[in-house]
């Protein structure tokens, strides 16, 4: 009878946490007697779980207590007749004992009910699930007790979490939207910016940027010709402004304010539309980095290294298109930054990101603090700056071809892919 009670018990964990959220939410809207009791307990997992755990203390104690001991008597009385057996009959008759209980606590209190819980969790939930409140709620003090003592201990091991606490990973969160994708419960597009959203919280903020190399800026001294041709061939809003030199930001200036000027034909002054510029530091999380100019409500920063030159540059755009993808205004060509060839060889732009990279081709090149991009990996495994028409190998297999390249930047690369891969 214990075991049978101890079967319940077992049966109703595994049913009531295996009925989906989204599941009980309707059967609750039904109506459906049982239903609002099993989503409370799921809404109460230190209570749900605490009390589900006194019951099954409370049986196994009591069966260990009173079954075993009255049972290992009659076995032992019984071995007793036994040749050669009868000096040992009360310590064989009590490991029987054990092994028997043991044996029926495991098939009987444990497995069979829970593998009937898994393939019917719906119908035991609802059927269990209003006498396990009622039994939460008689036993709510000893609960708060042990839910308080065990949240304790944790802590003594410095973990912060309740005990009832479940921690997913990243890649477990991951996993569950490509998941629900693939069954069509999450829109395609929607899966695709949940798993950007994720991706992001582990960027930095140089994993974005637009490098120094490539950043248009303009000379706080500029004469009044370059401004008006930067405003007419400029396909930014926005310009950072240097004095002296391209290291020495001072701010930044929107063409719309030089724009009205250069139109009229008046001289236009940079200092007067001047505008204060956020600086950075380049391994600061991009996420932090948003956040920090929504608040400021600045649209870019200049990324900084260690030692305070300046690395990059980075937009609020630039770190939306990581939730979102490529943003392009009508006047924008659709850029070809990633381009498979028919050998399975990938084209790529060296300055493209290290993750976005990944996420082009179908296979992964390393990714380190030690640069952002892909010409800066071609830069580290080479050791020096890489000119055209070099091999770079990786130790994954893959091999970097240099094709196109400057004195002082690898501006495009041919990603050879693993040679087991294209074997295959």
């Amino acid at each position: 009878m214990l075991m049978l009670l101890n079967g319940v018990f077992a049966a109703a964990e595994i049913a009531v946490l295996s009925v989906r959220k989204t599941r009980l939410a309707e059967l609750t809207a039904e109506g459906r007697r049982g239903a609002g009791a099993v989503r409370w307990l799921r809404e109460e997992p230190e209570r749900f779980l605490a009390t589900v755990q006194i019951g099954l203390t409370v049986i196994g104690t009591t069966a260990a207590a009173f079954g075993g001991e009255s049972l290992a008597h009659h076995v032992a009385d019984a071995l007793r007749g036994v040749p050669g057996v009868g000096a040992y009959a009360a310590t064989l008759g009590l490991v029987v004992v054990i092994a028997g209980i043991s044996f029926l606590e495991i098939v009987v209190g444990e497995l069979v009910p829970k593998s009937l819980a898994l393939r019917m969790a719906e119908r035991y939930s609802l059927l269990l699930g209003p006498a396990l409140r009622a039994m939460a709620s008689v036993v709510k003090p000893l609960v708060w007790v042990l839910t308080g003592a065990s949240n304790v201990v944790l802590k003594l091991f410095g973990d912060k979490t309740s005990f009832t606490e479940a921690r997913l990973s990243p890649e477990e969160i991951q996993e569950l939207v490509e998941e629900a994708a693939r069954v069509g419960s999450l829109d395609k597009n929607a899966s695709e910016i949940a798993s950007r959203a994720i991706d992001f919280q582990g960027l930095r903020a140089v994993d974005v940027m637009v490098p120094r190399a490539v950043v248009v800026a303009v000379s706080k001294d500029a004469s009044s010709e370059t401004l008006e041709r930067i405003t007419r061939e400029a396909r930014f809003s926005r310009l950072p402004v240097y004095d002296g030199t391209p290291e020495n930001i001072v701010g930044y200036v929107t063409l719309r304010d030089l724009l009205g000027p250069a139109l009229r034909g008046d001289s236009v002054s940079l200092e007067a539309h001047l505008r204060p510029i956020k600086f950075s530091p380049g391994n600061a999380l991009a996420v932090t980095l948003l956040k920090e100019l929504q608040s400021d409500r600045t649209p870019l920063a200049m990324l900084v290294d260690e030692v305070g030159n300046v690395i990059g540059l980075v937009t609020v755009e630039d770190l939306i298109e990581e939730l979102v993808g490529e943003i392009l205004s009508e006047n924008d060509p659709a850029p070809i930054q990633v381009k498979r060839e028919d050998d399975g060889s990938y084209l790529v732009v060296g300055s493209l990101p290290m993750h976005e990279v990944n996420r082009a081709i179908d296979f992964d090149l390393p990714e380190s603090e030690r640069y952002s991009t892909l010409a800066g990996l071609c830069i580290v495994l080479a050791g020096h700056i890489p000119q055209t028409g070099e091999l770079i190998a990786v130790p994954s297999g893959a091999v970097l071809e240099v094709v196109e390249a400057s004195a002082r930047r690898v501006k495009q690369v041919r990603v050879h892919r693993p040679a087991a891969e294209a074997l295959s």
